[in-house]
C-alpha cells in the first residue's frame, strides 16, 4: 500500500521515538448501515452515539483515545446529518485495494452537509522531549472518472459547495493552534495525489508530521463535505515523544503536497512571521528566492524535476527535497 508523506521524516540521529497516546480506531466498536443525527441540522449541536449506528463518539478506557464529535451547519443551514450519512468510526476500507494503515477499522466523513468537528482527549506533553503529531489521511476521488476533480470551491464560505479539511492541534496552554493540514483557500482536488503520466487523482493515504511544544495540546478535524462520493478518511493518529539522548527536533515546517503537481505548495510553520525560501536545482542554481507572508508559494515557473528547498524563520531553519511533476 502506497502512502504519501507530507513533510520529511524526523530528522534523527541515534534516536527512537515512543508513543505518548493515539488511535487507529481498533478499540470501538463498529457497526453497519449510516449514522443519522437526531438533533436539529439548523444550530450548532454536539453529536451523540446511536443504538447498532457508526459510533461518532467514543470514552477511552485507558486504551486508545477518546473522541467528541460536533456538528455546526452552513451559515443557510441544510439537512446535516438527518439524512442519514457515512460517518463515525468504520471497518469499511476506502477501496477493496486500500486498506487502513494500522489495524482493520479508521474514521470515516461523508456528505456531512453541514461542518463537522472531532475534538480528541486533551494529551500532556509536558516534559516530553521533541513531542510530535503524526496522522494518518485519505481524500476521496471520483472513482468513476479518476480523471475529474471531486471537490468544489475553496472552502473559505460556510456553504454547501464550499468543500474544506483542517487538522490543527490547539495548543492550550499557550491559546494558540497549530495547523498539520489546512485546505483552506485551495481546492481540496488540488491536494489530492496526482498522476501526471496517467491524468488522474489517486486514492491513496497522505500522512502529516509536524513536531509540538511541550505543553498541553489537543488534536481537532474539521471537515465539510456535500455529497456522498465525497470523503475524508482518518487512521493511525499517534502523539510521539523522542527516547535517547542523541537526538535533534521534530520537523517545525510543514511542505504539502509533495510531489507538487499544481503550481504551488503549501509551506505551514509551528511558529508565525514571514518565512525565507530558497530553492535550487540539482546543479546548485538558485532558481528562486522570496520572502513568503502566508503559508502558499507559487512554484508555476518552475519545471518538473527535484529541487532542494530551503526555509528561514527567525531562528529556525529546515532544509527539504522538493519534488515537482
Amino acid at each position: 500500500m502506497k502512502k504519501t508523506t507530507l513533510i520529511v521524516a524526523l530528522l534523527l540521529v541515534s534516536v527512537s521515538f515512543a508513543q505518548v497516546a493515539g488511535t487507529s480506531f481498533e478499540e470501538p466498536e463498529t457497526f453497519s448501515g449510516k449514522y443519522t443525527d437526531t438533533g436539529d441540522p439548523n444550530i450548532a449541536h454536539d453529536l451523540i452515539n446511536n443504538a447498532s449506528e457508526p459510533l461518532v463518539d467514543f470514552t477511552s478506557v485507558g486504551g486508545e483515545m477518546g473522541f467528541n464529535a460536533t456538528y455546526v451547519p452552513y451559515d443557510t443551514p441544510n439537512v446535516g446529518l438527518t439524512d442519514g450519512d457515512d460517518v463515525g468510526v468504520t471497518d469499511k476500507k476506502p477501496s477493496s485495494s486500500v486498506p487502513f494503515t494500522a489495524g482493520t477499522k479508521g474514521y470515516r466523513l461523508s456528505d456531512i452537509d453541514g461542518n463537522y468537528i472531532l475534538e480528541f482527549d486533551q494529551v500532556d506533553l509536558t516534559g516530553i522531549s521533541s513531542p510530535g503529531l503524526s496522522v494518518d489521511f485519505l481524500l476521496s476521488i471520483n472513482s468513476s472518472n479518476p480523471s475529474n476533480g471531486n471537490y468544489e470551491g475553496d472552502g473559505t464560505t460556510n456553504e454547501s459547495g464550499s468543500d474544506r479539511l483542517r487538522i490543527y492541534v490547539r495548543d492550550i496552554t499557550n491559546s494558540t493552534e497549530i495547523d498539520l493540514f489546512n485546505s483552506t483557500g485551495s481546492d481540496l482536488d488540488d491536494l489530492v495525489p496526482f498522476d501526471s503520466g496517467t491524468g488522474e487523482y489517486q486514492l491513496e493515504w497522505q500522512n502529516v508530521l509536524m513536531g509540538l511544544p511541550s505543553s498541553v495540546v489537543q488534536l481537532v478535524i474539521e471537515g465539510r463535505n456535500n455529497a456522498g462520493g465525497e470523503s475524508f478518511w482518518l487512521d493511525n493518529i499517534m502523539f510521539v515523544g523522542a527516547v535517547g539522548v542523541t537526538e535533534q527536533p521534530i520537523q517545525q515546517f510543514s511542505l504539502y503536497p509533495n510531489p507538487a503537481t499544481k503550481g504551488f505548495v503549501n509551506i505551514t510553520s509551528k511558529t508565525t512571521g514571514a518565512k525565507n525560501i530558497l530553492i535550487y536545482d540539482v546543479l546548485g542554481k538558485k532558481v528562486l528566492q522570496t520572502a513568503l507572508i502566508g503559508d502558499r508559494l507559487d512554484i508555476s515557473k518552475l519545471n518538473s524535476g527535484v529541487y532542494i528547498l530551503k526555509i528561514e524563520q527567525g531562528n529556525n531553519s529546515a532544509t527539504k527535497k522538493l519534488v515537482i511533476k
